[in-house]
């Protein structure tokens, strides 16, 4: 019984990681893209985020093992925390920067 749920906290652990990882991957090209695409153009921002998201689609075909029961969830999370992360950096840095 310990065994089991020692196996997995760490799953939760790791599920957590993976999501967190994916976060600050998206506030980073959203911060990127904020500073390189041109000012009136929004439609750029989504050249960013599609490799970004597919790259992480790719971490987690190798991953999936570790992360257990919780791999599709995790996927999903970590989906959303790109895609919020991406945004958030963008505009924060599009409507405060000069």
């Amino acid at each position: 019984m310990s065994q089991s749920s020692t196996s997995n906290m760490r799953s939760i652990g790791y599920a957590a990681g993976a999501v967190v990882l994916a976060l600050v991957l998206g506030i980073a090209a959203g911060a990127l893209m904020a500073k390189i695409a041109p000012e009136n153009r929004f439609s750029w921002a989504g050249l960013a985020i599609a490799p970004l998201w597919f790259g992480i689609e790719i971490f987690f075909e190798g991953v999936v093992a570790v992360l257990g029961a919780h791999a599709k969830a995790v996927r999903i999370l970590s989906t959303v925390a790109v895609i919020v992360g991406f945004y958030v950096a963008w505009f924060a840095l599009r409507v405060v920067a000069p």
